[in-house]
Formats: C-alpha cells, sequence, structure tokens
C-alpha cells in the first residue's frame, strides 16, 4: 500500500468524524423501519482499474474495503454507456438507450418515456420512501413527475420529517471527473503528487511519458478523495443510528478519464466498481455470505430494480434490467449470468455507432463506421494534457505497436479476451481458435439489436424529430430496422458474396436501405470499390444525411474529394444534427484520412445552430477552447 496515500484517507475519515462529533443529527434517531433504507455513493468517471480491491494496479481505498467486508462485492459490474448522461438516464429508467431514444450525449432532444413507465425513484415515492438526490441528475429523458422529495445540492435523507420513514438516498461526487485531470502545464511541472508516478502501473496502449504517469498518479490522489467521501456518507449514517438499517451502494457512474476511458467502449468505459453493503438487520434478503465476491454480471438497468425489490416494490414491466438482490434473487441466479450489452453513439459533438457484448470473459465489439479513429477530435476529452500530448507523439512519429492504435481506424468487428488481455490491445477476431466464440457472440449481439429493437440504426438526425415517442416509433418500425440491420451486417461478408445485396440496397426506394448500404460499404473500404458507381448517384439523393454516408465512402476509396459536398451539406440543412454529423466527417477527413483533404473554414456557413456545430467550427478555426464545455445538467 502507498502509505502516504493511505494516511491522506484516514485523515479524511478523522475529519468527517470530528465533524460529526460537533454536528447533531437533524433528524432523530431512527427508530425501526419496516423497510430498508438504500443510499447510492456514486463517484464520477472511475472504471474498476483505478481502484486496488478491483484491479492490481489500483488505489487503496480503506473506506470502499470496509463496505466490501461488511457486504458484497460484484467483480462484473457494468455501466451499459460510457458516459454520463447516458449512463445516467440508465441508471434512472432501468432501460436500453437505444431502445427508448436516450442514447446521444448530449442530447439535442429530450426523449419522452415509454407510456406508463417512470423513473425508479417515483415508484418509491408511492410506496411512502423519501427519496433526496445530491445532486446530479443528468438525464435523456423528460423525468416522470414526482422522481424525487429533493434533489439539490443539500439534498439529504435527514430532511425527512419521519424517523421512522424509509428512505432512498442517491449523491453523487465529481472529485473524481475528468476535469479533475484538467490541470496546467504549470501544475504538472511545480505540483506534486502524493502518488509516486514511478509507482503506477499504465495501460498498455499509452506511451510511457513523464506526463502519463502524473496524470495516472494524479488520479489515484482523487480516488484517495473519493474514499474519504464514501467514509463521511458512512459516518452520517452511523451517527444517525441507520447504518444497520441501510443498503449502501458505492460504484462509479461508468468508466475512468484516463485517455480511452470515459467515451469509449472498451472495458475501460464499461466496467465499473460496485460494492454493497449489507445491514444486519436485512441480511436475510440477501443470499451470500458477508465479505463475498460474486463473478455474476449486473448492468445499470438491473440496479434501480434491485432497489425496487429491496424495497418489496413491484418492478414495472417496461423496464429492461432485473434485480440482483433482494426477494426471490438467489445467489446461484445471479451467478449464472454472464452477458452484458453496451452502447456508444455520440459524445458532445464526436459520433460514432458502436454495441458490444460481454459474454463471460469475452468482449465483442462491432463497429458501424470503423473508419473513425478512437482519437477523432473531441473538444472537452482534448483538454486533457495527456491526451493532447498523446496526439502530438503520434504526429511526430514517435509512437509504435499499441500505442498506436487509438488514432487509427478499427476493424468491423472485434473480439477480446478480458482475462488474458484486461486492457484489450489483441483482437482475436480473425484467429481461427476463437471462430465459434466470434460467431456466437456476433450472433447474440446481432439478436439484441433487433430485438429492441435498436433506434440508432436511423441518424440522430432523423430521431429528434420522434422523441415524443420513440419506443412506439421503434416498434412500428420494427421490420424496417431490421432490414436496415441486415444490409449493415452484409460488412462482415466476403465482398463477392455483399456486392450483389448492396448493389440492389443501393438503389432501393427505401431512404433507409440506400442509407445503410452507403455505411456498409464505407465499413468494407477499398474492398467495395467496385460499387462506387452504385455510391456515386446518392451525392444528389434527396436526403441530405445520405449524400453525407456517400461522401463519405467515395472519400474513402480516393474516388473524390469528400468536402465540398460535405460542406454543402453543412450549409445548406436546416437540421442542426444533420449539419454536425457531416462536420463529424469534415474533421476525420481533415485529421484522420490519408491523403488528408484539407477545408476552407470559410466555406462553412452553417444555416443552423448548434452547440455541436460551434465546437467543430471552432476546432476547425484552431480554436477547441474557444466555448465553454457543455453544461452539466442538473
Amino acid at each position: 500500500m502507498n502509505t502516504t496515500t493511505s494516511r491522506i484517507a484516514n485523515l479524511w475519515s478523522a475529519f468527517f468524524a470530528a465533524v460529526l462529533a460537533f454536528s447533531p443529527s437533524i433528524v432523530e434517531r431512527a427508530g425501526a423501519a419496516d423497510r430498508p433504507n438504500v443510499v447510492w455513493i456514486v463517484s464520477e468517471d472511475n472504471s474498476h482499474h483505478y481502484l486496488r480491491h478491483f484491479f492490481k494496479d489500483g488505489a487503496p481505498a480503506p473506506n470502499i474495503e470496509a463496505l466490501a467486508a461488511h457486504g458484497v462485492t460484484f467483480d462484473h459490474a457494468f455501466s451499459n454507456a460510457p458516459v454520463c448522461s447516458v449512463a445516467r438516464t440508465t441508471l434512472a429508467t432501468g432501460c436500453l438507450g437505444p431502445r427508448i431514444g436516450t442514447q446521444f450525449h448530449r442530447r439535442h432532444t429530450m426523449a419522452t418515456l415509454p407510456a406508463g413507465l417512470r423513473m425508479f425513484p417515483a415508484y418509491l415515492r408511492d410506496a411512502g420512501y423519501y427519496t433526496s438526490n445530491n445532486s446530479k441528475t443528468d438525464y435523456n429523458a423528460t423525468p416522470s413527475d414526482g422522481v424525487w422529495d429533493e434533489s439539490s445540492n443539500s439534498a439529504s435523507w435527514r430532511k425527512r420529517k419521519n424517523a421512522d420513514q424509509p428512505f432512498f438516498h442517491m449523491e453523487s461526487h465529481a472529485q473524481s471527473h475528468e476535469s479533475s485531470l484538467h490541470f496546467s502545464q504549470q501544475v504538472f511541472e511545480n505540483e506534486k503528487t502524493t502518488t509516486d508516478p514511478a509507482s503506477v502501473k499504465l495501460a498498455d496502449y499509452f506511451p510511457d511519458t513523464a506526463k502519463f504517469r502524473y496524470t495516472h498518479a494524479r488520479y489515484h490522489d482523487r480516488m484517495a478523495v473519493i474514499d474519504g467521501i464514501v467514509g463521511n456518507t458512512v459516518a452520517k449514517l452511523e451517527a444517525d443510528g441507520l447504518l444497520e438499517d441501510t443498503f449502501v451502494f458505492y460504484f462509479g457512474d461508468h468508466g475512468g478519464v484516463l485517455p480511452r476511458g470515459k467515451g469509449y467502449i472498451y472495458e475501460s468505459g464499461l466496467h465499473v466498481p460496485l460494492i454493497v453493503r449489507v445491514p444486519d438487520k436485512w441480511k436475510h434478503l440477501v443470499d451470500r455470505k458477508i465479505g463475498s465476491r460474486t463473478q455474476g454480471f449486473v448492468s445499470f438497468i438491473d440496479f434501480g430494480p434491485t432497489v425496487m425489490n429491496l424495497a418489496g416494490v413491484k418492478v414495472p414491466e417496461q423496464m429492461d434490467g432485473v434485480p440482483f438482490l433482494g426477494n426471490g434473487v438467489s445467489a446461484s441466479e445471479v451467478e449464472s449470468r454472464d452477458e452484458s450489452f453496451g452502447y456508444a453513439d455520440r459524445f458532445d459533438e464526436k459520433y460514432e455507432f458502436i454495441r458490444s457484448l460481454r459474454k463471460g470473459r469475452y468482449q465483442y465489439i462491432r463497429y458501424f463506421q470503423p473508419f473513425l479513429p478512437d482519437g477523432l477530435q473531441n473538444n472537452y476529452r482534448y483538454r486533457m494534457l495527456a491526451f493532447t500530448e498523446w496526439r502530438e507523439l503520434f504526429h511526430a512519429g514517435k509512437l509504435s505497436g499499441r500505442q498506436l492504435q487509438f488514432f487509427q481506424g478499427k476493424p468491423v468487428e472485434q473480439l477480446f479476451d478480458t482475462e488474458a488481455d484486461p486492457h484489450e490491445v489483441l483482437n482475436l477476431a480473425d484467429d481461427p481458435k476463437h471462430a465459434g466464440v466470434l460467431k456466437d457472440l456476433r450472433g447474440r449481439l446481432a439478436a439484441q439489436m433487433r430485438a429492441l429493437p435498436d433506434l440508432s440504426f436511423y441518424p440522430e438526425s432523423k430521431l429528434i424529430d420522434i422523441m415524443n415517442d420513440p419506443v412506439g416509433f421503434g416498434q412500428k418500425h420494427k421490420s424496417e430496422i431490421a432490414q436496415m440491420a441486415d444490409v449493415h451486417d452484409l460488412a462482415l461478408l466476403p465482398i463477392s458474396g455483399a456486392r450483389p445485396k448492396l448493389a440492389a440496397a443501393l438503389k432501393s426506394e427505401n431512404v433507409w436501405l440506400r442509407y445503410s448500404a452507403a455505411m456498409a460499404c464505407s465499413a468494407i473500404g477499398k474492398d467495395a470499390a467496385g460499387l462506387a458507381p452504385a455510391v456515386e448517384p446518392l451525392l444528389q439523393d434527396d436526403k441530405f444525411i445520405v449524400r453525407v454516408r456517400a461522401a463519405e465512402f467515395l472519400g474513402l476509396i480516393d474516388n473524390l474529394n469528400p468536402q465540398p459536398i460535405l460542406a454543402s451539406v453543412v450549409n445548406e440543412t436546416a437540421n442542426p444534427v444533420e449539419a454536425a454529423e457531416a462536420l463529424n466527417s469534415i474533421v476525420y477527413f481533415r485529421d484522420g484520412h490519408q491523403p488528408a483533404y484539407a477545408i476552407d473554414t470559410s466555406s462553412l456557413k452553417p444555416q443552423a445552430k448548434d452547440d455541436a456545430i460551434t465546437r467543430r467550427i471552432d476546432y476547425l478555426n484552431g480554436e477547441p477552447y474557444k466555448t465553454r464545455k457543455p453544461a452539466r445538467k442538473k
């Protein structure tokens, strides 16, 4: 253990204990409630990799580890999405974002929840619970009525009027947010970290530089702060006589924030720490030995249903998740769970369309726009010095091997053995020894996307028009979505088998089949060059977004300079999301494609207005930090 880090955590705990000693509880010591209380302590932006309790190279956290000693550790807990608003909407609704239209971060248009469904704390309130949130919400859907008794930076279970009233309390802590790593060059040069940078173990894909080591060490220091906060909340519950009446969940709201973490669909973006402290009074609701670890898979869609089940509240059928604690939930059944579904779409102004399935030790990732590199510009991400240094080293030709992957295109599919390769750098998709696993996971993911159905087969510029009833739209168009998925899956075939079906789809009267076929051609790349004559007419398609997809493909195979066509879409469309989608491609062709295609920024005169448009144009003009970061939503 790093003794200095441990000393910091102990000092935090001592400080909070002293505060409590002189601050009497706002409520009287509670009597024995007839239902358990539940508290969620959420640390922002940290995957399981940053805590020693979960990952051998992580930071010590004695207060968090103490929760585990009196509870259950979930070694396979996953956010379904690797970014705040999408992940938190999944937590609040118990629903998968691509089914209900909440999969884009920062949403352009708020989705309406499925008919008859409310965010889960509302059902707890109906059952007599006091619900409080301190204080981040960050939803991509319009909240239903009556979710919280109070949601503010002073919200607390201590404000309930009746000391015997059960409560659900959620608190989020930004001390580990990625902005904590937006330090300056001056800070890097002059402020020491408590954790020794020489002691940290960098991920296999990082360049081993002083700046990366400092950034990693600084984040371990943030984990010590989070650990102290956890100790503070537990001390408050104990001071109020409530600790042994209360389930305490500690978890991260998605993956960590060093580069290739938050915003990326790998384990580093999805695999979160989760510990549930089990109160003595309610041990009978947990079919597990105290202090044990479980290997069963749980994901964010399951968290709300689990709280409802602990409270004895029926879980609505519209929710996708299932409880993993409480009455009727056996340890053996949870232990048998071994799948988690992940999704990544837009992150601020950066667009992609990626899906993943983790099953057992393997993670399968399906890329629908594989030509886009992970390192494509995202203004907020690149505020971090480590991000910018990594890119500078790439452009200087000073990277090799695994360090290059972040700035290169991807294959259509990847398969990783997360036990043998925890940092996911060895793609096994082409390994004959893993052909059976690849086929199985590919089929499972494809079936899940069709079953939802997954709305992201349509572009966001289409989906903003149906946010008043995204679920109804999906069900009505389920057959069309399956057809679009079939066209996309042609990218998985040898070109000889895919060509005739792609040619037919490119000429379809159905605009979305033309759209899907152009994307599939781009996913295949130069092997599909023979289809260029069939794609070229789409440059004049009635649908602007089809023109974008056609220009992408023809630019990828160097059939034409795509920038004038993409710029014309930016300037002519009245749809701000469509303009942002085109700008995503403009940035790729300038920065990520070889040969690079320059863009005259004076030619960009969008009539539509949107933050994503502004950020892209600021970046193209050499001013990526001119606009403020996207406002954090409460």
